[in-house]
């Protein structure tokens, strides 16, 4: 093979494309580890205010155990004297802590220690299962409402009163531990720094002198494994730190509530032994030992051991257990075991003794792999973005090496291949999305935080209206894009939709009532289903039939992407700078899709304009064009055994019915958008791949009624399993049914002659319509089927619908267009 073209692009180059390649990729590496540092310091963030409501409800429930011992012996919460003094003895002692009240359920204050919590009416009075919940509040796995805001955490707990009604509520306030939030984040940035830092100096090092200026100037993989490798090993070397922090920060909170708690029952008896009373002659210690083991899962045993080692008391949280039989052994401290003495003060060498606590290995086990998880969930999201960088940073270091210099036949080296037409759309869609994503983790409590504004709606109604609103206007603009890609050209709705959008971002911002915001998120759909199927539209009619799979699937890799990070960093802005704000930064970031339009895209704008003037010359689609497509044996097939009935299935399962049957299960939230991301990253790492296979197939038709069994599998299979494992085989199905029909059925409909009279935009336009129309009835037929037949069998119903869907498609719908095209 002769080396003269490689010889002639080098005799253009000198060594200052290397530094550009090495300055391009540490940009990008930055970008990466600021990304993941501060997903990484939200999380931390988050990680301090749960311990510190930890902490707070520690010390909440042992002031709320003391006031039910006075209820349970008939004392009205109204009538309890003293309310006032036990509450101050209960928190005593207690750092931070800003104020404490009791309060009666209705919201009426009877006792205050301190400050009175900001909002403890409203959280007092939300305990209550039958007056709602506080809108502002968020209510924790063990009963308990949490506010955070200023740096404050306000909890309250509920007094059982007869009956275990809720009699009332101890209401406490603390301030976040500032120092130790100080701490995490400067060790953090820390080592943030310290590995970016020897990353990028060994990144520098070897396009230095390990990878050869002929591999950079002729595309070589080395220009994007080199900084994908550097960039995991940063990723990863940061991960594991995090990781160590998260694990070690929630074993010694629980290690010190533990102890905050175990405090008062140290304290009692200490009490009871100064009266001169000896250990052995102790008796009933087994109720409040079982009381307190209930109050904190943690918690799994506690003795009382006498000084030479016996046990004379055991208890858990269900009552007392069998000492016989048991070691004389001294108690020692260690992971798993606090060591509280007893007695010191008393001269009687039998009052002295240990108050042992065992903690649960299998509680702190779970509670080790939920931090681990969610350091891994944030190392997932950074990566997905890094990745998407990458990419486009290959495809900006291939148009520059192309425009320096050119092989002797005058080709360029690295231009815009056609097959990799998905390359060139796909930054600009990731970039749509990040910024549209960015609100969509907190859209419904937004909802719920503002007035009505007139609105007399169900309050369920109330809080799905804007996401209805949008979806339904994207609806009616993907339809119109269709027809202005024909007529005008990909980059018209493209454009349009981002300036619409970027309006209804700021619309949202303004909004004062619900009523302007639901208008505002039917603005923002309107932009949102021009930009989308415009950016599909340039697929369509830039890209050859035979590589339109693999293109597609490459462009809805890049939608799910900027969905999955965009997601993260919106909330994440949420939680620091407030609701309005993040819809600002949505409406500043798409500049960058604009900009990606402009610099990626201009070169096929004049020609998609000429080539669409042509198609639309060719077709001028009406209604009844669009009525007679519909209904045609092939394509209105298309819509009804494949299309529509994917769409219900897919936001009918993972929009609306897993994370309510997540919930029944008991899972937390956590867990349960963990799962949803599996559909995310199947999507966009195993899509593209089955692109590639689909486009090298003759028949696309098989690859549709495969993605339509394995999805429909998944659905059934909820119906004979049920769990988070289950839940998760079928959200994993369904992407790959996604990935199956994403891949196939654009190029199967566009090789229909009916499409092809039509208009390849247009139809792909009225296909998409179809898909939206099947996600705004997904949830209402799998609602429907929960309330007839209950979740499981509700979702197995729902799977029987796409399979029978699936086997008229493969009964009726023709192989091959009847033209013999494949």
């Amino acid at each position: 093979m002769r080396s003269e073209p490689i010889q002639i692009v080098l005799e253009g180059l000198r060594r200052r494309p290397v530094l550009e390649v090495t300055l391009a990729c540490l940009a990008v590496l930055l970008l990466a580890q600021a990304l993941i540092g501060a997903l990484s310091l939200s999380a931390l963030n988050r990680l301090v205010v749960d311990t510190t409501a930890d902490r707070v409800e520690v010390i909440a429930r042992r002031a709320a155990g003391n006031i039910e011992n006075g209820l349970r012996l008939g004392k009205p919460l109204e009538q309890y004297f003293g309310l006032r003094d036990g509450l101050q003895d209960s928190v005593s002692g207690s750092r931070d802590l800003l104020g404490a009240a009791v309060l009666r359920a209705d919201g009426r204050t009877l006792a205050v220690q301190g400050e009175l919590p900001e909002g403890a009416a409203a959280l007092a009075q939300a305990l209550d299962p039958a007056a709602g919940r506080d809108k502002h509040a968020a209510r924790r796995a063990s009963g308990a409402l949490m506010s955070a805001a200023d740096g404050t955490v306000t909890l309250a707990v509920p007094l059982a009163g007869a009956g275990g009604n809720v009699a009332g509520a101890v209401v406490l306030s603390a301030s976040k531990d500032g120092e130790a939030s100080r701490r995490l984040i400067v060790d953090n940035l820390q080592v943030l720094l310290a590995v970016t830092a020897l990353v990028g100096l060994g990144l520098a090092a070897v396009f230095k002198y390990l990878v050869p200026l002929t591999s950079l100037a002729a595309g070589g993989r080395a220009r994007f494994v080199v900084p994908l490798l550097a960039l995991m090993l940063a990723q990863g070397v940061y991960a594991a730190y995090t990781i160590s922090t998260f694990r070690s920060g929630w074993l010694e909170v629980t290690r010190n509530n533990v102890g905050l708690l175990a405090e008062g029952l140290q304290r009692d008896l200490n009490r009871v032994l100064g009266y001169g009373l000896t250990l052995d002659r102790l008796r009933g210690v087994d109720a409040p030992f079982s009381r307190l083991a209930a109050t904190f899962p943690a918690v799994s045993q506690i003795e009382l051991v006498d000084g030479a080692g016996r046990v004379l008391s055991r208890a858990d949280a269900k009552g007392a257990l069998d000492v016989a039989g048991l070691p004389v052994a001294r108690p020692r401290s260690d992971d798993l075991t606090l060591v509280l003495p007893l007695g010191a003060s008393n001269p009687n060498p039998r009052a002295r003794g240990d108050l042992v606590l065992r903690l649960s290995d299998e509680v702190i086990a779970a509670g080790v792999r939920g931090r681990a998880l969610d350091a891994v969930t944030v190392v997932a999201v950074a990566l997905v973005a890094a990745i998407e960088m990458l990419l486009l940073l290959s495809l900006l270091m291939n148009r520059a090496f192309a425009a320096r210099a050119t092989l002797p036949d005058g080709s360029r080296v690295g231009p815009d291949d056609e097959s990799e037409i998905g390359r060139i759309a796909r930054p600009v869609m990731f970039g749509f999305l990040f910024a549209w994503a960015l609100p969509l983790g907190f859209l419904p409590l937004y909802a719920r935080s503002l007035p009505a504004g007139g609105l007399d709606l169900p309050a369920n109604l109330l809080l799905a209206l804007p996401i209805s609103v949008e979806m339904g206007c994207g609806l009616l603009t993907s339809l119109l894009a269709g027809s202005l890609t024909d007529r005008k050209g990909w980059q018209v709705p493209v454009l349009a939709g981002l300036a619409v959008s970027c309006a209804g971002m700021l619309a949202c911002a303004a909004a004062d009532n619900l009523l302007m915001f639901s208008a505002a998120r039917g603005l923002v759909g309107l932009g949102y289903g021009l930009t989308w199927m415009g950016l599909q539209g340039f697929i369509v009619t830039r890209s050859p039939a035979q590589y339109r799979g693999r293109n597609m699937t490459g462009v809805i890799a890049g939608l799910f992407a900027g969905h999955l990070s965009g997601a993260a960093v919106g909330a994440m802005l949420m939680e620091q700078t407030g609701f309005r704000a993040v819809f600002g930064v949505g409406a500043a970031m798409l500049a960058l899709p604009l900009a990606g339009v402009l610099v990626l895209m201009r070169p096929y704008m004049d020609r998609g304009r000429g080539r669409a003037a042509r198609a639309a010359a060719r077709t001028r689609a009406r209604l009844s064009d669009t009525l007679r497509l519909l209904c045609t044996r092939d394509f209105g097939l298309l819509l009804l055994g494949s299309v529509i009935p994917f769409s219900i299935a897919q936001v009918g399962l993972l929009s609306f019915a897993l994370p309510l049957y997540l919930e029944a299960e008991g899972v937390a939230a956590s867990s349960i958008g963990r799962v949803l991301m599996i559909y995310g990253l199947c999507v966009i790492y195993v899509g593209p791949l089955m692109g590639r296979v689909v486009d090298r197939s003759r028949i696309k038709k098989s690859w549709i009624v495969l993605g339509g069994l394995v999805g429909s599998v998944g659905m059934l299979g909820l119906y004979f399993n049920s769990g988070l494992l289950a839940a998760a085989a079928a959200v994993l199905l369904l992407a790959l049914a996604s990935c199956f029909a994403g891949a196939s059925q654009a190029p199967y409909m566009l090789a229909l002659p009916d499409v092809q009279r039509y208009g390849a935009a247009g139809a792909t336009s009225v296909m998409r319509a179809a898909d939206k129309l099947g996600q705004m009835a997904g949830p209402l037929v799998v609602g429907a089927m929960f309330g007839a037949a209950g979740m499981g069998a509700g979702l197995a119903a729902t799977g029987i619908i796409y399979l029978c869907a699936t086997l008229l498609f493969l009964m009726l719908a023709p192989a091959r267009p009847r033209d013999g095209a494949s």
